[in-house]
């Protein structure tokens, strides 16, 4: 097995499809639970989009043989989470995509979607593949069972009669093995009682090889990997009641607030965990903050909820959103959004302990 200090994804191709499912309506036997109970089950909404390269071949061949067929995606997703609902959540190695528990950890169910994706994909490739070498080589046995879509690739001619250049040229059009990528977005609207909007959560997981200079034949064969790349946590519709604004009647009771929270970083398997395991924390501990408030405008009130999620929770950057229902009579909400990293804050200490220090 190769080391993951040398994995690497391949090279983007120039020509990228996707197949996709939208609101797949899924019943988690476990997931998020808003009363922090374990091995509860819960509602979940899935979106999948398994990109590959390409669907050049079956557009050519008209052949749904050539093509990722999304019904069989839709099956494997949802056989992989009632099946992984009879596991033990127990031990648990977020990297280790032949582990398909589901607790409340959100990774486990997206790699298992992930898992179901990009095998399918893998699956379809070599079935491709294997029509193709029927028709380069007539000669074979098993030339007879070569499909619909092998004899239209040919343009209809008996397999001995296909012409060397054709076949070039389709088999050139045939799915890559070399790239593979699945983004699977989650949505669970029960996962925290502050939220309203619950929690979304989004990664994107890719092949990857290792990087010893074999060739693109062997590393397909030897070291291919699935490595999540990407991952997004989004907390939704924190509803909090604080003073906030400069006009004398904004500074009399306390208004209601929406605070969107949104936590972005790479497949680093340490910062997910943190974020996992506070996120529940950190909502509850920005709310009751926040509730205590009272400043003249919004980009203070974002600022201070960016640094309680990076300084106080560890996060590297946090995008908060805040919205105020009640500003415009005829605006549903209107509202500030910012990003800022932790580094951004302890320069921002540093500089006023400095000025501190030269005040004295």
């Amino acid at each position: 097995m190769a080391s993951n200090i040398n994995l690497r994804p391949a090279a983007r191709p120039a020509l990228v499809d996707h197949v996709s499912l939208r609101n797949i309506n899924l019943h988690l036997p476990a997931g998020p639970d808003p009363w922090h109970r374990s091995g509860k089950s819960q509602p979940c909404t899935a979106a999948v989009k398994l990109s590959y390269s390409s669907a050049a071949a079956a557009a050519s061949a008209d052949d749904v043989s050539l093509s990722i067929d999304y019904g069989k995606l839709y099956r494997r997703i949802e056989t992989a989470v009632r099946d992984a609902g009879r596991s033990s959540s127990q031990n648990f190695d977020p990297n280790s995509s032949g582990q398909v528990a589901l607790s409340n950890d959100v990774r486990i169910l997206a790699g298992l979607i992930a898992d179901c994706g990009l095998g399918l994909l893998d699956e379809t490739i070599a079935g491709v593949r294997r029509m193709a070498h029927v028709q380069v080589h007539p000669e074979s046995p098993n030339r007879r069972r070569a499909s619909q879509a092998s004899r239209r690739m040919s343009g209809g001619y008996p397999s001995a009669a296909v012409p060397n250049k054709l076949v070039t040229e389709t088999a050139s059009e045939l799915l890559s093995s070399i790239f593979g990528e699945c983004e699977v977005s989650l949505h669970l609207p029960n996962a925290h009682l502050r939220a309203e909007g619950g929690l979304l959560f989004r990664s994107v997981q890719t092949w990857v090889y290792a990087d010893d200079g074999s060739s693109l034949e062997d590393a397909v064969e030897n070291s291919r990997q699935i490595s999540v790349v990407e991952q997004e946590f989004r907390i939704e519709g924190i509803r909090c009641h604080c003073v906030l604004g400069v006009n004398s009647h904004e500074r009399i009771e306390k208004q209601s607030v929406i605070i969107t929270l949104v936590l972005r970083g790479s497949g680093e398997t340490a910062w997910a965990s943190t974020v996992v395991n506070t996120y529940q924390e950190m909502v509850r501990e920005i709310a009751e903050r926040v509730e205590n408030t009272s400043y003249q405008t919004v980009e203070a009130l974002a600022t201070f909820i960016a640094r309680v999620a990076t300084m106080d929770f560890g996060n590297e950057t946090a995008t908060v959103l805040v919205e105020k229902p009640s500003a415009l009579a005829f605006v549903d909400r209107a509202g500030v959004q910012i990003t800022r990293s932790k580094a951004f804050f302890a320069e921002q200490d540093f500089l006023r302990a400095k000025e501190g220090l030269q005040a004295t």
